[in-house]
């Protein structure tokens, strides 16, 4: 655990140390608790490579305020490929991969999301501890900072799940939430230098954009692989982490 790494949760925190350690005792936790979802994130796993392919994700890179824009066009997941944990594994993965770097930490995120032609079965196999599970991570456990969230075309058969999904999110980001009802006025939030093409723009995500990103991402593989060393006095936080985040899925620790 080296001094880069700590870093990430002070800047989450405005540097305050206490708030840093206990956002650190939070992350470690969760990793213990939950290693089938949140350790072994290896860049190299065959369905890791197949999901990115499908071009459901891009990481876009930074925008003029510093923040890294993620765009995700949901109805390229596949159901069958998404279903948990492989799916939960999977953001975590990029997460671990963006918290890699500085401009990350420094400016955080803006999510794009654009659900034109979702098919129901994504959230077929995703009960509400699972759901439950994936958002507290990743809106709360990892030191990562979402500024704005802009969402397109969201069918009415699957505002059950997402308005679930809303409800463990933290509430500081449900705020930044922004839905629209056609993707014209999402395509708005895309500074016109990075608007992929069919959103107003050129950049070619399928081509330029995610393979480039993939190949980052692989260069950070050993990284990545290499937090699953630390670890925590899971005998003293288990008990104190049952008590406050009841309802989870159970999973036993590695």
């Amino acid at each position: 655990m080296d001094s880069k790494f700590l870093l990430r949760f002070l800047r989450f925190r405005q540097f305050s140390v206490p708030m840093a350690c206990e956002a650190l005792e939070q992350y470690l936790t969760m990793r213990e608790m939950y290693p089938s979802w949140f350790k072994n994130l290896d860049a190299s796993n065959e369905k890791m490579k197949e999901l990115f392919d499908g071009g459901a994700t891009s990481i876009m890179g930074q925008d003029s305020n510093g923040r890294t824009v993620v765009f995700f066009r949901i109805a390229r997941f596949v159901p069958e490929m998404f279903e948990p944990p492989v799916g939960g594994i999977f953001i975590a993965l990029l997460i671990e991969a963006m918290l890699e770097w500085e401009e990350v930490q420094i400016g955080g995120l803006q999510v794009m999301l654009d659900y034109s032609d979702l098919d129901i079965k994504l959230f077929e196999k995703w009960g509400s501890s699972e759901l439950k599970l994936i958002m507290e991570a990743y809106t709360r456990w990892y030191p990562l900072r979402v500024n704005d969230t802009h969402a397109a075309k969201l069918p009415k058969k699957a505002l059950p799940v997402i308005e679930k999904l809303l409800s463990f999110t933290n509430p500081k980001i449900r705020e930044r939430i922004n839905c629209y009802a056609n993707v014209s006025e999402m395509e708005k939030h895309f500074e016109p230098a990075m608007a992929p093409k069919g959103y107003g723009g050129n950049v070619d995500l399928d081509a330029d954009v995610n393979p480039a990103m993939w190949k980052r991402i692989e260069q950070q593989s050993d990284v990545i692989l290499g937090l699953d060393q630390m670890e925590i006095d899971y005998d003293y936080y288990a008990p104190i982490w049952d008590q406050q985040n009841a309802g989870l899925v159970e999973m036993p620790s590695a």
